[in-house]
Formats: structure tokens, sequence, C-alpha cells
């Protein structure tokens, strides 16, 4: 446990083809005159049609151009690849702000009708927003389905405005400095030791750039007006309310709102459970395999994000324990939903002994169950060294996997603590924690030679990657070298992963360290804060349409001893942004 290196797969010898003769090279010298003047024949000038789908492209005839999918392909039983257009280079997308697009034709749709604003929307969500979507998994859905999609359901289209417009207004205005300044301010309790002099009491208002954005909003109303009239139709289907709440979820996570994502989450689980009931079976299969494999696991993603951000489960999750990990992993997506099933099954049990620990109600039955969890995790870890050792395995799915293990690694430290009482047994996993920080050093150092090949870094992804595991690391372990280095990190990160904002995590793991290491006389590492100076809980909650800067904080403590009362008390967190030349300048206090 806490290794952090990945096995090493054997690089397959190269051959070398630069020798290799070319077919061009074995034509016969003597050819006749009159074949070598019919090979100079030219064709006759007809205008090329750049417009028809991929497959037809391929194959060589004549494409009918039906969307979504052509009847060229679909009559005879063959997948059609959609539709290709040249991207436009370096189309102005706002007052100042360039987008460079790839050279390379990407999946889009062919003709959209919109505004002008909507089309720049549009377009920002095909050049930008979609491929940092799917970051390591799910290029098919936000890349292709979505576009396929949004061509017949104008609910869709709208939604993807609304997704790419907010996109686009983060990336222009307010990208993050590696740095941010924090001023916190004190509601209940002024005498907090480690407070800085820089604490500022009064109304702390500030201008919110996008999450009253008058036109998002426009078009977040336009895609729930017409999905509302859509599902009336009792033949709709279920599959376009599915992805039209996974776009709403997106919305929301734009805006930061908590409460209105969860909502939309809930409301779209509630579909594909009904879905996918005994009684909806006489639904295609067609229909069936797109909500259990293409839509259902971005809901079983969403459920873990809701339990981190405090959501009580309402219901058994629908894998078992015993069905979470495979026998193998045939790719690096079978891991990952492996993974986010353990997860799920994990979390709900974290929760139960949250309560049974403090109340000293931990019964032999739960530590039974632990024992099988973490045996889980642990044969998941082995399957997922297997499949690196294959020869299936890319340099980006070694990337992917990386990002895996890190998710790994703080499900066994969750797990292997949660039925104790003192947060110092979390000490026990210090070389975990080292683990998962060496780990994501390397995915962000990986990720900076790739983003130098690019104008500008993604700033939002919808899925969790590093954020949330790092700042678990950083509020959790309190080793103040391997802390630190996991706040760095989030710094460097700068991106919010769906709800997960890694300046705000990092200002608040930097408050927690500081109330926590008050008492050290040295933060080499050589000692650790007491159990009583410890945050063991910290509730953290936003009024985004006030100022999504500003975090009230309520921590839990067991100062007077880990069989009395928690030690409670809240502050509020401010984050200010220097102008810079990625920055909308405000007026700060």
């Amino acid at each position: 446990m806490g290794a952090a290196k990945l096995p090493i797969r054997r690089a397959s010898p190269k051959v070398d083809i630069s020798d290799s003769a070319s077919p061009l090279s074995e034509l016969s010298n003597d050819s006749t005159e009159k074949e070598r003047r019919r090979a100079k024949i030219a064709r006759a000038s007809k205008p090329k049609v750049r417009t028809g789908c991929v497959t037809c492209k391929i194959r060589r005839v004549k494409c009918d151009e039906v969307k979504p999918s052509c009847n060229r392909c679909t009559s005879t039983g063959r997948t059609c690849d959609g539709y290709y257009i040249p991207p436009r280079k370096n189309r102005r997308i706002d007052h100042d702000a360039v987008i460079e697009l790839s050279t390379t034709p990407e999946r889009c749709l062919e003709v959209v009708a919109g505004t002008g604003e909507e089309l720049r929307a549009l377009e920002f969500f095909h050049a930008r927003t979609a491929p940092n979507l799917s970051s390591y998994f799910d290029a098919g859905f936000w890349t292709r389905l979505v576009f396929q999609v949004s061509h017949v359901e104008p609910a869709i289209m709208h939604a993807m405005v609304a997704v790419g417009h907010l996109n686009q207004r983060r990336d222009v205005w307010t990208k993050p400095l590696p740095m941010l300044k924090s001023v916190f301010l004190v509601d209940d309790q002024p005498n907090v030791p480690g407070l800085s002099d820089r604490i500022v009491v009064g109304p702390t208002k500030r201008k919110v750039i996008d999450h009253d954005d008058p036109f998002a909003l426009s078009q977040y109303n336009k895609a729930i007006s017409l999905l509302s009239q859509r599902i009336r139709d009792p033949d709709a289907a279920s599959e376009i309310a599915l992805l039209a709440c996974i776009l709403f979820v997106c919305i929301e996570f734009l805006r930061g709102d908590v409460e209105p994502a969860f909502r939309h989450f809930k409301s779209g689980m509630g579909i594909a459970k009904a879905s996918l009931t005994k009684s909806s079976l006489t639904k295609p299969t067609l229909t069936m395999e797109l909500i259990r494999e293409g839509m259902l696991p971005f809901f079983n993603r969403l459920e873990v994000l809701a339990m981190l951000f405090g959501q009580a489960p309402k219901h058994d999750y629908h894998i078992t324990i015993d069905e979470a990990v495979p026998a193998h992993f045939s790719t690096m997506q079978d891991a990952r939903d492996s993974i986010v099933h353990l997860s799920n099954i994990g979390l709900r049990f974290i929760r139960n002994m949250k309560k049974g620990r403090y109340a000293r109600l931990v019964l032999p039955d739960d530590f039974v169950r632990q024992a099988v969890l973490e045996r889980e995790v642990e044969r998941w870890k082995e399957a997922l060294d297997a499949l690196i050792l294959t020869d299936t395995v890319s340099l980006r799915d070694l990337d992917a996997a990386k990002v895996l293990r890190v998710h790994q690694i703080i499900l066994t430290v969750w797990l292997g603590s949660c039925c104790h009482i003192a947060d110092s047994y979390l000490d026990n996993f210090m070389a975990d924690f080292e683990a998962g920080v060496t780990l994501g050093e390397e995915i962000q150092r990986n990720a900076a030679t790739i983003e130098q090949r690019r104008t500008n870094q993604p700033s939002f992804l919808f899925d969790m990657e590093l954020v949330s595991p790092l700042y678990y690391i950083a509020i959790k372990c309190r080793d103040p070298n391997i802390r630190r280095r996991a706040i760095a990190l989030l710094r460097q990160t700068r991106r919010r992963e769906g709800l997960w904002d890694s300046n705000m995590a990092a200002a608040i793991a930097e408050r927690i360290a500081a109330l926590e290491e008050v008492n050290l006389s040295t933060l080499d590492g050589s000692e650790l804060p007491a159990e009583e100076d410890r945050v063991h809980n910290t509730e953290i909650s936003t009024m985004v349409s006030e100022n999504p800067h500003e975090h009230t904080l309520r921590y839990y403590s067991k100062a007077y001893g880990l069989d009395k009362e928690f030690k409670v008390w809240t502050e509020r967190i401010v984050l200010e942004m220097d102008p810079g030349p990625n920055t909308r300048p405000e007026l700060l206090y």
C-alpha cells in the first residue's frame, strides 16, 4: 500500500519502414506509350462535394446527406459516422478573445441556424468545450452524440449554446491567476487563532460575472421550455431528457450553483432508473443500450459528487459489491466505471460510519464490511495493473490510469480510517498520501508539456479528476511537506472540475492548515498537530448569486476530547483576484 509507481509496460519493437518499397516502384518499365498517354488524360473538372458523411466518403459513394445519419449507410446496416466540416481558423469570438482552431477537421454539425451570438457559442463548444469535457474519457459522447442529437432537438441545441457561452466567458474573463489572495472574515468568533491582520468586516458585494449572464439564462430557459414541450409527447425518447439533464447540470456547474445542479441530477437519475426497469423492456434495444452505457455512467459519477457535497443517497446503489470489479478490464473505460461503482458503494458505508464512530457504535459486522470493501479496492488495483501491461494501452491511457489510481488511493485511505474516531489515525496512511501527491505531480508535469502546444488551458471539466482528491490530501494529511505539495498542485491546476474549484480548494486547505499548525514549533514534518488542534470536518456553503468568491466555512473539531461535544465555529473566506491580462478588473474592498 502506498506504492506510487504504475507497472512498467515494455514498449513494442519499432519497425523501420523507411526502406519499404512503394507499390509505384513496381510498375513495369515497358509500359506502352498509349498507356502512358491514357494515364496523363486529365479528369473532367467538376466542383468537389464536401458535404457527404464520413462513411460514404471513405466508400467513395454518393451520400444522400440525410441528418443525423444518412440513409445510404443505415439502409445497408452500416454505421453512419456523421459529417465533417473544416473549422475556421482564427475566428474572432469576442472583442479581445481569439480562438485558435485545429487544422484537423473536427466532427461538427454541417449547417446550424441561429443568431451570430448563438453560432459563436456553438463554435466555441465545438472547438474547445467538447474536447475539454471529454478529458480522458467520453470523447464520443461530447464530440459526437451531443452534436448529432442537437441537430434534431432544439432543446439540446440551446443547452449547448448556454454551456459554450458560459465556458467561453470563463476562459476569456475569469481564468485564475497562479495565486489568489485570501481574505478571512470571522462571523462569530473574532479570536480564532491563526487569523492574519487582513480581516475585513462589513458587506461583501461583488459583481457576478457568469451566474446571471442574460444571454446564457435566455438560452437555458429556452432549452427548459422546449424540453418541457417535448416530453409531453408520450412517445418522446427518454434519452433526450437524460441528455438535457446532463447539459443542465453542466450549466449549473459553470454557474457554481450546487442545489439546482443536484436537482437536475436527481431528476435525470429517476428517469434513467425508470427507463431500465422491467416494465420498460418494450423499448428498442438500441435505446436501452444508449441509456445503460452512454447516459447512466454520468449519473453514477454525479452521485459520487453529490455525496461528497453532503447529499444523502435516497436508495441503495444499483450495483452490488460482488458486481463492481470484474475479473479483468478490457479498456480504461471499464476501469473508470468500476472505480465509480466502488466509490458509490464505499461512500455509503463511510457515511454510515461517520455517525457510528462518534457514537462509539461501530460493530464487528462493520469491520467485516470494511474488510470486504478494502479487498475489492485492492482487486481493482490488481486488475488495473494487469490492463496496463497489455499492448492495447496507449500513452493517453497511461495518464488516465494515473488519475484513476489517485482516486483509488483516496478511497483506500478513507475506507481504512472511517471506523476510527481519532483523526490522528490518518497518520498511518502517510505513504498513501505521498503516493497520491507524487502521481498528481506526474500528471501535472505531463499536462504542462501538452498545454505548451495549445493556446489556452481548459478551465472547466465536467468530471472530477485531481481537484477533489488533492483537496482531501491537503486537509487530511498533517505532514506539512506533503500537505503543501498538494496545495501547490491545486494552485497550479487552476480550473473547476464539476463543482470543485481548485483555487477555492487551495484557499480553504491553507486556512485549515493554519488553524491546525498554530501550535507547532516546526514545519519540517518532525511533529504533527495534536488531536485537539485538528479540524475533523468542514462544511462549505456559497451564496453564488450574491458573490461566487465568498464562502462560509463551518469547522468541527474535538478540542475538548474525543468523547466530548464538537467545538464548532464559522468563518467567511473571500477570494480576491488581482486584475491581470486574462481577468476583468474589478473593484476590490
